[in-house]
């Protein structure tokens, strides 16, 4: 079998994503043990879910124009990938899914914030949050800034959430809080030469519940529960086996 060919890849040191971070804070035993051999293990899932979706946002955010033209952009490519001959039922799931998060963002555009905001794409790889045991992956999709008159400009960053398997209920309002405030973490180390990090800039938004939430007042006190998990999650990487399907690297 060729690399291509895997289901799984094999990462040797530990590492997560802000979303992974924030739900094992407040995640089962059973769940925290899943969220770290999805880290350790990840699939080697060619297409990203959502990404048609998070590309048409990008793209209709960073035009400063805000041209609804690039939303129906990406839904008409979104329409002809799921009527593409030999299209999966994977892919036409995550299209119909895609297309309907377009229209939830562009329902709550006007609510969420972003039309006072200059929108920038940030090019190449995204730095890592090292302070931890664990390395911590902060993927914001737009920089957020907002000029100050005779001053440095105020920063922040946003980061697209698509979950659809639950309501608004607190453990999502509270785990998209701690994203908004790793992303504030973030530009607070990695972004300091494009202005001063605002923790009212720093927006993780939960598009199909069309709500852009900011980091919580007592983030400091949150930030203390991160870099704890990171320290669990580092003590437990090299214990947690692969999947019974596994068929990665040797570990």
């Amino acid at each position: 079998m060729g690399v291509s060919d895997q289901k799984y890849r094999y990462r040797a040191n530990p590492q997560v994503s802000a979303s992974q971070i924030a739900e094992y804070l407040d995640a089962s035993s059973t769940r925290r043990k899943r969220i770290i051999r999805d880290a350790r293990f990840p699939k080697a899932s060619v297409v990203a879910q959502y990404d048609g979706a998070r590309e048409g946002l990008v793209n209709f955010l960073a035009d400063d124009t805000r041209s609804f033209k690039h939303l129906a952009s990406a839904q008409d490519k979104l329409e002809k990938r799921k009527l593409k001959e030999g299209a999966t039922a994977w892919l036409k799931r995550d299209s119909d899914g895609s297309i309907e998060a377009l229209g939830a963002f562009q329902n709550a555009y006007n609510k969420l914030g972003f039309a006072k905001l200059s929108c920038i794409k940030l090019p190449g790889q995204k730095a890592l949050l090292t302070g931890w045991p664990t390395k911590v992956s902060v993927n914001i999709d737009l920089v957020l800034r907002k000029p100050v008159m005779g001053g440095k400009d105020l920063i922040g960053g946003s980061l697209f959430l698509f979950s659809k398997g639950e309501t608004s209920t607190n453990s999502r309002i509270a785990r998209c809080k701690v994203i908004a405030g790793l992303i504030y973490t973030y530009c607070g180390e990695h972004l300091t030469g494009m202005g001063v990090a605002d923790p009212s800039l720093c927006l993780a938004i939960d598009v199909f519940n069309g709500t852009a939430y900011k980091p919580p007042g007592t983030f400091a006190a949150k930030l203390k529960n991160v870099g704890d998990a990171c320290e669990e999650i580092a003590d437990r990487w090299k214990t947690i086996q692969p999947p019974d399907d596994y068929d990665g690297p040797e570990p």
